[in-house]
């Protein structure tokens, strides 16, 4: 389906999505964890941060899976020549699901500190 440029070019953006997401993700994680430090006693807003911190790891580790997932298989596409239907959409959809990390992680992060 795709030509080597299609695969090339996923491997290489594939690196610079997941290097966004996790510049975000740390900025997340790093005011999460200024609000624990400033709470002191158990509360309400306590878990509430407790369970957004493990809400976000869960979310690195699924951007984590499907950045691998498409790194590998792009790869593999370019040095076995597997340029066929499942090996494009795959790599597709783990290019669109980055993307869509990258454009909500930060509206995530707005949301969060807005309130």
């Amino acid at each position: 389906m795709g030509t080597e440029s299609f695969y090339v070019t996923a491997a290489q953006v594939l690196p610079t999505l997941m290097i966004a997401l996790a510049v975000e993700s740390g900025f997340i994680l790093r005011s999460l964890q200024r609000n624990l430090m400033e709470m002191k006693r158990e509360s309400p807003a306590t878990q509430d941060a407790r369970e957004s911190v493990r809400m976000m790891f869960g979310f690195a580790v699924v951007f984590a899976v499907v950045f691998a997932v498409g790194e590998v298989l792009a790869f593999l596409a370019i040095g076995f020549r597997w340029f066929n239907g499942w090996t494009f959409f795959v790599i597709g959809a783990c290019l669109v699901v980055m993307i869509l990390g990258v454009v909500l992680v930060p509206l995530f992060r707005f949301a969060a500190t807005a309130e």
